[in-house]
C-alpha cells in the first residue's frame, strides 16, 4: 500500500553527485544518507529533487536500499524545462528524454509526482496538457503538476485538463516571511504577496508544494540585521513571529512553516537543509495547531505584485 506523502517534504537540491546514478555515486552521498535517514526517522517519507540539482541518484539509491521499500516512500522529481542558455523552447521530445532520465537516476519505474520545472510562454497551454496526459497514461508517472506557473497560465491549463480528468500539483515560493519582491530568476513564481492566487489554490483544492518556506535565509538574516537598518514592514513581520514563537513555545522556523500547512490541507512545504537539528526544529511545526487568526495575522496585505 502506497504511503501518503509526508506535509514535511525534504529538498534535495544541495545533495549534488556524480555521476548521477542510483547504482553508484561519488560523494556527498555519506553525508547525505545521514540527513535521509535522520529525516525518515523523524516522519518524512517524501523526497523532492530535479533532474537539473543532479541529486536523483542520492535519492534513488537511499529508496532503492531502504528496508520499507519503495513503497514506502514518494519521490518528487522535475524536467522539462527549456533550454534558458541555447533559448531552446520545451518539446514533447525533450519531456519524454528527461523523464527517463530521471527514471534512469533514481533507479526506479515510476515518479510519485513529476512537475514541468519551468513554465514555457512560447508552448500553448493545450499541447502541454496534452503532453501531461500522456505522461499519466504512460504509468512512468502517478501525478503531473507544474512548477513555476503564473496564475493565468495554471487556469489554462486546468481548463486543458478537464476532459481528461486530471487535476494537476502546483509548485511555487510561498513563505511568511519579508518577501522579495521581483523574480528571483527568470520564470520563477513568488506567491506569498499574491493573496488570490494562494485563494484559488485552497479553494480548488489543489495539492501545493512551496518551495524556498524559510524565505532563503531571510528569516536569520532580518534577526541578524540591527534594528535600524530593518524595513518596517520587515520589522513588524519579525517581532510577530517571535510573538508566535513565545506564544506556541516553538522555533521561528516551526512558526513560518505553520502558517504554510495551515493555509490548507493540501499545502506542503519542501525545506532543504544539511544538518539534522535543523531539520528537528522545522519538523515542530507539526506539533501544534495555530489559531485561525494567528494564522491570518501573518497573511500579506496585498492580494497581487
Amino acid at each position: 500500500m502506497k504511503s501518503e506523502m509526508s506535509r514535511i517534504v525534504l529538498g534535495t537540491d544541495w545533495m549534488i553527485a556524480v555521476p548521477n546514478l542510483a547504482s553508484w555515486n561519488i560523494a556527498p552521498t555519506k553525508r547525505a544518507d545521514a540527513i535521509l535517514h535522520g529525516a525518515v526517522e523523524m516522519g518524512v517519507n517524501s523526497f523532492d529533487t530535479a533532474r537539473i540539482y543532479r541529486s536523483e541518484g542520492v535519492v534513488g539509491r537511499f529508496v532503492g536500499k531502504h528496508p520499507l521499500g519503495r513503497g514506502a516512500f514518494q519521490i518528487i522529481s522535475k524536467g522539462g524545462h527549456p533550454s534558458r542558455f541555447w533559448g531552446t523552447p520545451l518539446t514533447r521530445k525533450m519531456l519524454l528524454r528527461q523523464l527517463d532520465d530521471s527514471l534512469r537516476a533514481l533507479g526506479t519505474d515510476y515518479i510519485d509526482v513529476y512537475l514541468l520545472h519551468y513554465d514555457d510562454p512560447r508552448i500553448p497551454a493545450q499541447a502541454i496538457a496534452e503532453w501531461s496526459v500522456e505522461l499519466l497514461g504512460s504509468g512512468k508517472v502517478h501525478n503531473i503538476g507544474y512548477s513555476n506557473v503564473s496564475l493565468a497560465r495554471l487556469k489554462e491549463l486546468r481548463a486543458n485538463l478537464r476532459e481528461a480528468n486530471v487535476e494537476p500539483w502546483v509548485s511555487n515560493e510561498f513563505s511568511a516571511l519579508p518577501a522579495k519582491y521581483g523574480e528571483r530568476w527568470k520564470g520563477a513564481q513568488n506567491i506569498s504577496r499574491e493573496r488570490t492566487y494562494v485563494d484559488y489554490l485552497r479553494e480548488n483544492g489543489l495539492p501545493f508544494l512551496a518551495y524556498s518556506p524559510l524565505g532563503r535565509g531571510d528569516l536569520k538574516r532580518c534577526m541578524d540585521r540591527r534594528l535600524a537598518e530593518r524595513k518596517p514592514e520587515d520589522e513588524r513581520r519579525i517581532r510577530r513571529l517571535m510573538a508566535l514563537g513565545q506564544k506556541y513555545s516553538v522555533p521561528l522556523s516551526a512558526i513560518a512553516l505553520n502558517y504554510i500547512l495551515q493555509t490548507a490541507p493540501d499545502f506542503r512545504a519542501v525545506v532543504g537543509t544539511s544538518k539534522l537539528d535543523h531539520l528537528h526544529e522545522n519538523m515542530r511545526a507539526l506539533t501544534f495547531q495555530m489559531s485561525e487568526g494567528d494564522r491570518d495575522g501573518l497573511a500579506f496585505p496585498s492580494c497581487s505584485p
